[in-house]
């Protein structure tokens, strides 16, 4: 899954990711602009830790804890001055108008995870086989059972309908801010089931009340998973339906894992019966590659 010892082209890194469901590019941020980050990261989390409300957010809503360590902040790109840029890195667009044939957006503001040594923050086996979408202006959408946050509604495949994988064309970029080792609790994935689309409809099919489709597909291919190792300052590109966990950091006091993640769509895909969020500008238009950094890996 991380082809470090192998110089990658875009062609190359492209095919891996439409064959494989995930590919990691090393070499796109220094680590001078990885040091940056992290200092944005850290200012962040260290103004919305001491009020109530960061930036129209509740800090209770937009800080997750695992004892007293933040690992988790939603809506990263949004309320994490000056981090927007690093998403929007030329490798970064290239990579995902190519594998999606056609310009792109937002389709998340992002979230940033921290593996804290000494934390007990743990994943088990999922995919993000969901959407985050605003209702239709008529007024008539029941939003009773759904996951609202933040004002915007959160949908499953089950509330869709469903005409086609609308995950095909929605890819999840990381980018690796620290390196991801086993120690630290790197991101492991399930080859291949990227393919079988999203399992709590393939539970409904067979008649397995829900969770069933993923409890079994994880049941018999565990003793498959990867562990997705990376380098500081790589990217790694996956789809949503891609079966991903880790495990708690071993890793010596004081270190730290943090992953900057975020989803992007094909500019045309449209969920049927949702609209798209518009109240963030800074991502509700087409992604344009920024310049000024100092490494680029296709060059």
């Amino acid at each position: 899954m991380n082809l470090s010892d192998t110089v990658l082209t875009l062609q190359d890194a492209v095919d891996v990711l439409k064959t494989q469901g995930i590919v990691t590019v090393e070499g796109v941020f220094s680590p001078e602009e990885m040091a940056e980050f992290r200092t944005h990261l850290d200012r962040t989390i260290e103004e919305a830790s001491r009020v109530a409300t960061y930036k129209g957010r509740p800090t209770d809503k937009l800080l997750g804890k695992s004892g007293d360590t933040v690992w988790l902040l939603w809506e990263l790109y949004a309320v994490c001055e000056g981090g927007l840029r690093f998403s929007r890195h030329p490798a970064i667009v290239r990579v995902l108008e190519r594998a999606l044939g056609e310009p792109v957006r937002h389709a998340s503001i992002g979230t940033m995870f921290d593996k804290v040594a000494g934390g007990d923050a743990e994943i088990g086996w999922h995919q993000d086989t969901f959407f985050i979408v605003d209702p239709p202006d008529d007024g008539d959408t029941d939003l009773t059972g759904y996951w609202t946050q933040f004002g915007h509604v959160h949908v499953r495949p089950g509330d869709i309908e469903w005409k086609e994988d609308y995950f095909r064309k929605t890819i999840i970029v990381r980018i690796n801010v620290d390196p991801q080792t086993i120690e630290n609790g790197a991101m492991k994935v399930l080859p291949g089931s990227y393919l079988e689309g999203p399992l709590e409809l393939a539970a409904v099919e067979d008649g397995q009340g829900g969770p069933g489709g993923l409890a079994d597909y994880v049941a018999s291919h565990e003793h498959e998973a990867i562990d997705c190792t990376a380098g500081e300052g790589s990217v790694t590109f996956y789809y949503p339906t891609m079966l991903h966990s880790s495990e708690v950091s071993t890793a010596p006091p004081g270190e730290h894992r943090r992953a900057a993640a975020h989803r992007v769509r094909a500019e045309s895909l449209e969920i049927p019966g949702w609209k798209w969020p518009v109240d963030w500008p800074e991502g509700a238009e087409r992604i344009r590659p920024e310049s000024g950094f100092d490494l680029d890996p296709f060059a």
